[in-house]
């Protein structure tokens, strides 16, 4: 009996992990069904920053040197980042005219 609690943790971890096989295994099945829809997106990810990003450059209701302050901002922050170690590839950093 001194080694209980690792025989229960044991049995709950071999549960979970049957558990997560199979709801796996079940939801392979489903998608083999379905169709895969794209859905535009929406809320806090990083498509959704890239699209209001974008719109700012866009948009000809915002001023000319407001866009070039956001850019300023843009790029520095993107400065900030290799500066951290995160490189970007030179033909992405160019500006589009």
């Amino acid at each position: 009996m001194e080694n209980l609690d690792v025989i229960i943790l044991t049995i709950v971890v071999v549960i979970s992990f049957v558990v997560f096989i199979f709801s796996s295994v079940q939801e392979f099945i489903r998608m083999e069904g379905e169709s895969w829809k794209y859905e535009k997106a929406t809320g806090p990810s990083r498509v959704a920053l890239f699209n209001a990003l974008s719109a700012l450059f866009e948009d000809d209701e915002i001023p000319r040197k407001d866009r070039e302050e956001l850019k300023k901002a843009i790029k520095r922050s993107i400065s900030d980042m290799e500066t951290d170690g995160v490189y970007f590839d030179k033909t992405k950093k160019k500006s589009p005219k």
